[in-house]
């Protein structure tokens, strides 16, 4: 099978697979995003291996959560997300993919891995 990503337009479906990447996280919470079209996943084998949440403001897409399953990391499952999180971008006509800040060792990594470089936005 092949790694896919949408947006989620239905939670429930996926809340197994979702709760084992956030599981301190209220249904409500999951409800509130996927109704303002801002829960996006890439499933593989029909199952959620990651998750964002994003949102626009502007000319920018501001991504607020991105989480990759713990036994699913370094496979490039992250790479992939950002690459379609750009894709993304540039269907809505945005200049802009701004990752939240951070301290965790793990995601500079991350970030740096994808050419960030501590800048936490990729200008298109």
């Amino acid at each position: 099978m092949r790694l896919s990503f949408q947006a989620i337009e239905n939670w429930q479906q996926h809340a197994s697979d979702l709760s084992k990447i956030s599981s301190n996280l209220e249904p409500s919470q999951w409800q509130e995003w996927q109704q303002a079209a801002q829960l996006y996943s890439c499933t593989f084998n029909q199952r959620v291996v990651a998750y964002c949440v994003v949102s626009c403001n502007k000319q920018q897409l501001l991504v607020q959560r991105f989480h990759v399953r713990d036994i699913t990391q370094r496979r490039g499952i992250g790479l992939f997300m950002f690459q379609q999180l750009l894709q993304l971008v540039a269907q809505k006509g945005l200049s802009q993919l701004t990752f939240p800040h951070s301290n965790d060792p793990a995601v500079l990594a991350f970030y740096q891995h994808l050419g960030l470089n501590n800048q936490f936005t990729f200008q298109l």
